[in-house]
């Protein structure tokens, strides 16, 4: 059948009047199977075609399954409300928070993780079990997520279950826990006990992310994969905002020509969500050579810079966004990155305060105005791909900053599928 294609948080759309009314015409054919092409850049394009087959001559089963049974565990909780990242381990936390605390003492100095927390798996429905608060929201979250009734009309019930979750009264230890782990961790913050409205805000953003597990689109993926969606169980990873002057997302291998010995990347000016969300005109992209990279970091003296980044595309984007001070609440679920089932950006990671979006001018910024110190920028971060890469042992989907001071953070890292 046809999918919706994701890129970049933003569900890819026809590129052209033609495309358009190629889709038109898809949903009316008995066909199953399309070619999908990408640029890097991100335009889509497709055309039908006769099913893939193997290399017996048979017709190749689903991607998504690859032609065995996933299976998604389901963590128990650990019995503490937060843990930091001593603790982040299998079934406590997933993935996002473990690659973090993997990269502790392991990458240079020059590349900095944020001072990080988590809300570990299981503390959504322990909450929602035996904090007698919420003992009625819990039997009525339990009789509308049935297989049964879900499956009459996913979309209702789902949007019904998240404002159900919504509801969920968090207790006053777990509060507690939430406001000395941040300071323990080393996430300043100037917490006052005393305002109910920023009490309210952080459990509002704890919330949303446990809500959003009951979303249409990630239902829809799961249970093509013959994945129960209630299966899925939640972290939480708490950081500080930083504020950043460039946002960057690198793919360590070129996800559109699959080259593993290039590394993509892109950038803009602001928080990384101009970058995920869905907003218009186009980031700066470039790639870099793997191996020119390494020469280069071997023999920094060597004029090579400009041999090993192609710049790809130039920012065109109109609007960025800056949020100076915040606090972001990372989905962290064991769904994302099961191994052989592409869940990445499935779950939603909230912002304590929501940036407004400003006008920005890249005319007159350095990396459009200043050859040199574009291509430095470009080569640092280029840089952080391939240490994560390196000391990960797989090729990473990264997020980042590089903030006013031109410190470069890791802020996220998965697998990339």
């Amino acid at each position: 059948e046809f999918e919706r294609i994701k890129s970049n948080e933003a569900e890819a759309v026809p590129t052209s009047v033609e495309e358009e009314q190629k889709l038109a015409k898809s949903q009316t054919d008995d066909a199953k199977w399309f070619s999908v092409t990408t640029t890097a850049s991100g335009s889509v394009s497709y055309e039908r075609c006769d099913p893939p087959v193997d290399a017996t001559g048979g017709k190749m089963q689903s991607h998504v399954t690859g032609g065995r049974k996933l299976k998604i565990s389901s963590p128990k909780w650990v019995g503490k409300y937060v843990v930091g990242m001593d603790a982040f381990a299998d079934e406590v936390v997933g993935a996002k928070s473990k690659n973090l605390a993997g990269l502790r003492d392991k990458i240079p100095d020059w590349i900095r993780l944020p001072s990080s927390l988590t809300i570990p798996f299981g503390t959504f429905e322990h909450v929602l079990e035996e904090y007698g608060a919420n003992k009625e929201v819990s039997k009525a979250l339990k009789q509308l997520t049935s297989k049964k009734v879900v499956s009459k009309d996913p979309q209702r019930v789902l949007e019904e279950a998240k404002n159900l979750a919504m509801e969920v009264a968090i207790p006053d230890g777990m509060w507690d826990a939430v406001v000395d782990g941040m300071k323990s961790s080393g996430i300043e913050w100037d917490f006052d006990s005393t305002k109910e409205e920023q009490k309210e805000q952080i459990g509002k953003a704890i919330k949303s992310v446990w809500a959003s597990k009951f979303n249409l689109r990630a239902y829809y993926s799961l249970n093509k994969a013959r994945l129960d969606f209630m299966d899925v169980r939640m972290a939480v990873l708490i950081q500080k905002v930083v504020n950043a002057k460039y946002a960057f997302v690198i793919h360590t291998s070129n996800p559109s020509t699959g080259d593993p010995g290039e590394i993509y990347c892109e950038v803009v000016k602001g928080l990384g969500e101009v970058l995920v969300g869905n907003y218009p005109g186009r980031a700066l992209s470039f790639t870099c050579n793997k191996e020119a990279l390494g020469q280069h970091l071997s023999n920094p003296s060597s004029d090579s810079k400009g041999a090993m980044i192609n710049v790809e595309s130039f920012p065109s984007k109109s609007v960025g966004l800056y949020l100076p001070e915040s606090l972001m609440f990372r989905s962290d679920s064991n769904g994302e990155d099961l191994e052989g089932y592409a869940g990445a950006g499935l779950y939603d990671s909230v912002p304590l305060h929501y940036p407004e979006p400003q006008r920005v001018d890249y005319s007159n910024d350095p990396i459009m105005t200043d050859q040199s110190f574009r291509k430095d920028l470009l080569t640092r971060i280029a840089h952080v791909g391939l240490e994560l890469e390196q000391v990960l042992g797989s090729p990473q989907d990264i997020e980042g900053c590089v903030d006013e001071e031109g410190n470069v953070y890791v802020v996220q890292t998965r697998p990339q599928m």
